[in-house]
This record gives C-alpha cells, sequence and structure tokens, in this order.
C-alpha cells in the first residue's frame, strides 16, 4: 500500500515512508524492491521510497519531499 499518490507533471508518483521492518540495516529488503517493481510495472505508477530515518526528525519534510521527487523526473 502506498502512503501517498501525487501527480508530477501529468504522471502519477506513489509516495511510500518506509518503516525499520521494511530494512536490514540501512538496505530496503528484497520484498520491498519487488513491491516497487510491481507497482510501476502493473499499475505504471514510479514509487518515490523515502526512508523511515530520513523522515522522522525531518524539520523540512516538504522540501525534502520535493527535492526526491525532482530526482525522478
Amino acid at each position: 500500500m502506498l502512503d501517498a499518490l501525487v501527480e508530477v507533471n501529468g504522471e502519477a508518483v506513489g509516495i511510500e515512508v518506509d518503516g525499520p521492518s521494511h530494512f536490514a540495516g540501512r538496505e530496503p529488503l528484497g520484498k520491498m524492491k519487488l513491491k516497487h517493481r510491481q507497482v510501476l510495472n502493473i499499475e505504471g505508477i514510479r514509487v518515490v521510497s523515502i526512508p523511515y530515518w530520513k523522515w522522522d526528525g525531518n524539520s523540512n519534510k516538504q522540501e525534502y519531499l520535493k527535492s526526491k521527487l525532482d530526482m525522478i523526473y
């Protein structure tokens, strides 16, 4: 499940804030990589993953999210 679905430059982009259970250390688990590929392949939606350690305590979440979205386009 995605945490949010937004439109960027006319394309749907899924946003997922991934918690600690989605990682082994700081490396995404294989099931998360597979999920993101499946969403793209089946739904045609790119997924931006936001690691919890980058989100929690971030005082400028809006700017961080904008920078992540800018990186894919």
